[in-house]
């Protein structure tokens, strides 16, 4: 199983990201490349590896 988290920003788009062993949360918005203002919600998501 893989954990991915989905962002839904105030403008109504979503990012999906893959979640990374040891990487912090910041660095998981830089990846993403969203800032923390811009995130109206967000939520772990795990789907199966196949997926």
């Amino acid at each position: 199983m893989y954990n991915f988290r989905v962002y839904t920003l105030r403008d109504g788009s979503k990012r999906i990201i893959k979640l990374k062993e040891r990487e912090s949360f910041q660095q998981e918005l830089q990846r993403a490349g969203i800032q923390e203002t811009q995130i109206f919600q967000m939520q772990l998501v795990e789907k199966p590896e196949y997926f």
